[in-house]
């Protein structure tokens, strides 16, 4: 990756960020010069904490902006990160299909018989072979070309009539006689028509005895499955170019023909992240993934590559949903936000207490204290501020945080559902093409008896062994009794079961060999692991078309679901669930959450469990191909996903952001108190009693703490360093919350008889304002509630006005000597 900075200055975010807070740090520094100008003596005890606040907000500019780079860049990866991983593993997870395909389709014995005929006899059933092959293909419909090879590599049989090829020279012939497995290649063949690079799956085809009859072909679809592919990630922006590359850097596939076109050579990319790289003169971000395999097999040597110009990549930057509630959550995944946001609450809390100790002063100061109140008012803005500008900073960092875990959630989603529509598309397919077995259909029209169970036992065992998916194959008559199946000697009672009634009427209605029917999710007697789906399809007489029965083919759900479940969400933490159409668990995967909440969701959102919140989607399995889509079958199923983002902050509103004013009383006399926190009440105390406030570092704990007695503190003043004793304004008030974290603020009273000493300090949890108040807008305090707080001698009435409006609260005002009396 070249430097931050050459990315970063694409960021619209991060410039409009970094400009805006070097404005204010230049209007600290202005601040600074004309305070030590105007009024050097009165602002000298407040200039040092100024300048080091100033100096510490610097620091945490510099780390903001680099923090807010790395989260655009992040959830840029995060994006082509999902798109190229995706594209490739769906691809893979398609192509181990075709090698089991291949394999079995070469062992069917129709296909044996036609090509161990003689040429004259082959030439004459060439025809109904070809209707096989149409068959197979018509439900297998990932294939455009089946072609079945002699050993010379003259062509027995094909479906794509119009090719005219007789004999061909394909690589692939001799690679396929010489193995005992299938063969892959994708490249130019002479069995692609039309001169472009096919995708061919070959497997030898033996006799019963192991002579070597020819090679079995099947052309894949190659380039309309990555169209399909492609037409999956339509949600994501159209600026997003991800390719397919071969192992040279080629590329093989592009969803953009005029971006980066077909057989256009890249530049190596690590996979290791996002990386810059360049093509056709310009620059890109990208990210190379290679396939993660599926059951053992890798794939072809490919990779997927999702790429997007340096101009528009940050042009679409992620947000939340409206009404989300962003700010309530804190990212457990996000250490750095929190650092960085622990650090600005600091920086607020030691620029409040520079302001309230200066207009402290102010009001101690005997003579003209104008320039060092408007000194004071200037800090006090470009405080107010400074603390907007960094809480939007953090607010888009958390968004941005927050978003990729939302986009994280709908990508595994959307690949949950992906898989298990293409999953259950071959279960559909495979019932089909059994139930067009010759084997099949003469046991069923043979008498019932046991030759005809072991013979149907042994073509389904076969298969059943297969095809480990499923947990049974059984085979019944129009009545509904079983016939024959796998696995019967786990089951001996099988040949005196039924199939359920629903079953048989099912596929007595089937027209048809495309025709297919789905049981309901539900417990069977043919399968011992809970509820699943069974796939019916009726068997018939060969030409007549009389109905002889049907197949059933048990899916082992639990299990297959629960793999997919598990690739899906991988190592991460939280939860992956299949559910109904009325929002009923099917399977799931991860910890235990009410998936039904989950399940209600449009779409997406936040959820909280347990006291976690989460970044769930729910998402509909739309169908692939023709299955769900045009074939007439539907399953209602969705895809859940939910990750953890970490607790709930019962954050409260920072009153600190509050302003607070009071009505002027003309010609009245006012005196000014000091406002500060505890808790969520809003406290004074006159000016007069107080000498400053401190930081709680440095606090020492006492062996003999009783009731609201934290400790000792030892505060600086007139040259003298005495200790003090320190209580808790928490526990004096009767709140027995602890205080939130980097809460604390010691205010230190006055000693009536020697006001220029400390006596008492009061552990508070932050300090808010000054207000000149005038005698008549205290209000006597109620007998009532003298009796809850007795401290309280007076309660005024003061607007708070902050971004979101005016409202009026109650600001209570304390004796100080029954506070010194505590002490």
């Amino acid at each position: 990756m070249q430097a931050s900075e050459d990315i970063s200055a694409h960021m619209h975010r991060v410039q409009l960020a970094e400009r805006e807070l070097r404005e204010l740090g230049t209007i600290w520094r202005m601040i600074e010069a004309a305070a030590a100008i105007s009024c050097p003596v009165e602002v000298a005890p407040i200039l040092p904490t100024l300048i080091a606040t100033r100096e510490r907000f610097e620091a945490l500019q510099t780390r903001l902006i680099r923090q807010i780079a790395e989260e655009n860049r992040a959830s840029l990866g995060d994006e082509l990160q999902a798109q190229a991983q995706c594209t490739i593993d769906i691809l893979v997870r398609n192509l181990f299909e075709r090698t089991a395909d291949v394999g079995f389709l070469a062992t069917d014995d129709v296909v044996r018989d036609f090509c161990a005929l003689a040429p004259d006899a082959r030439a004459a059933a060439q025809a109904g072979m070809v209707t096989r092959l149409a068959e197979y293909q018509a439900k297998y419909t990932v294939y455009d070309d089946i072609v079945l090879l002699a050993p010379t590599g003259e062509v027995l049989a094909r479906l794509d009539h119009g090719a005219g090829l007789h004999s061909s020279t394909e690589p692939l012939l001799a690679q396929a006689l010489a193995a005992p497995a299938y063969v892959e290649r994708y490249g130019v063949s002479d069995l692609q028509p039309s001169g472009q690079a096919a995708l061919l799956y070959a497997h030898r085809i033996l006799s019963r005895h192991g002579a070597v009859l020819g090679v079995l072909v099947l052309r894949f679809r190659f380039a309309d499955e990555m169209q399909q592919i492609f037409d999956s990630m339509v949600d994501h922006r159209q600026e997003v170019a991800i390719v397919l590359l071969d192992d040279e850097r080629r590329v093989l596939a592009t969803n953009d023909e005029a971006h980066v076109p077909t057989g256009a050579r890249l530049v190596p990319v690590a996979s290791d992240g996002v990386r810059l790289t360049t093509f056709a003169g310009r620059e890109y971000l990208a990210v190379c993934s290679a396939s993660r395999g599926y059951q053992g097999y890798m794939g072809p040597a490919w990779r997927a590559q999702a790429m997007v110009s340096l101009l528009t990549a940050f042009r679409h930057t992620g947000g939340a949903d409206a009404g989300t509630p962003l700010q309530a959550v804190v990212p457990e995944n996000a250490p750095s936000l929190m650092a960085i946001r622990k650090d600005a609450d600091a920086i607020n809390r030691a620029l409040r207490r520079v302001v309230w100790n200066g207009q402290l002063m102010a009001g101690h100061l005997d003579g003209d204290a104008l320039r060092l109140k408007a000194v004071l008012t200037q800090i006090n803005q470009a405080s107010l501020r400074t603390r907007r500008r960094v809480d939007m900073a953090l607010d888009e960092l958390a968004q941005t945080s927050l978003w990729r875990a939302r986009r994280q959630s709908r990508e595994l989603a959307r690949l949950a559902a992906d898989i298990l529509d293409r999953n259950l598309y071959e279960r559909a397919n495979d019932c089909r093409w059994w139930a067009l077995s010759p084997a099949l259909q003469e046991g069923l029209a043979a008498p019932a008896g046991p030759p005809s169970w072991a013979a149907l036992g042994a073509v389904l065992d076969h298969i059943n062994g297969l095809y480990t998916v499923y947990s049974r194959l059984v085979v019944f008559d129009p009545a509904g009794r079983i016939r024959g199946a796998s696995r019967a000697e786990q089951r001996p009672d099988l040949a005196e079961l039924q199939v359920p009634a629903a079953w048989v009427s099912a596929v007595s209605t089937l027209r048809g060999h495309q025709q297919y029917a789905v049981s309901e999710f539900a417990d069977t007697v043919l399968h011992e692991d809970g509820p699943t789906y069974t796939y019916l399809a009726a068997i018939r007489a060969p030409g007549q078309g009389t109905l002889l029965g049907g197949i059933a083919i048990v899916f082992h759900a639990a299990r297959e679901f629960q793999a997919i479940l598990r690739d899906v969400l991988g190592e991460r933490s939280g939860f992956a669930a299949f559910v109904d159409a009325q929002g009923r668990t099917m399977a799931r995967s991860g910890g235990t959450d009410p998936l039904g909440t989950v399940a209600a969701l449009d779409g997406g959102g936040l959820v909280e469990v347990g006291g976690v919140a989460y970044a769930c989607t729910s998402l509909r399995a739309g169908g692939y191909r023709e299955f769900k889509r045009s074939d007439g079958h539907q399953n209602g199923m969705r895809a859940l996903v939910g990750l953890p983002l970490g607790k709930p902050e019962a954050r409260r509103v920072s009153l600190g952001d509050q302003d607070l004013a009071l009505a002027a009383v003309p010609g009245a006399s006012v005196r000014m108190v000091a406002v500060f926190q505890v808790g969520q009440g809003r406290y004074a105390l006159p000016v007069r009693a107080l000498l400053e406030a401190v930081a709680s570092d440095g606090l020492v704990a006492t062996p003999e703490r009783r009731g609201a007695a934290l400790g000792l503190l030892q505060v600086h003043v007139n040259g003298a360093a005495p200790l003090v004793p320190v209580l808790c304004a928490r526990r004096l008030f009767g709140m027995p919350q602890a205080a939130r974290e980097g809460d604390g603020v010691v205010l230190v009273l006055r000693d009536p008889a020697q006001p220029a000493r400390p006596a008492l300090g009061l552990r508070v949890d932050d300090v808010l304002t000054m207000l000149d108040v005038a005698d008549a807008q205290i209000h006597p305090v109620p007998d009532s509630f003298q009796h809850i707080s007795p401290r309280v001698d007076g309660l005024l009435d003061v607007h708070a006005n902050d971004r979101h409006g005016t409202s009026k609260v109650l600001l209570q005002s304390l004796d100080p000597q029954c506070l010194l009396a505590s002490g």
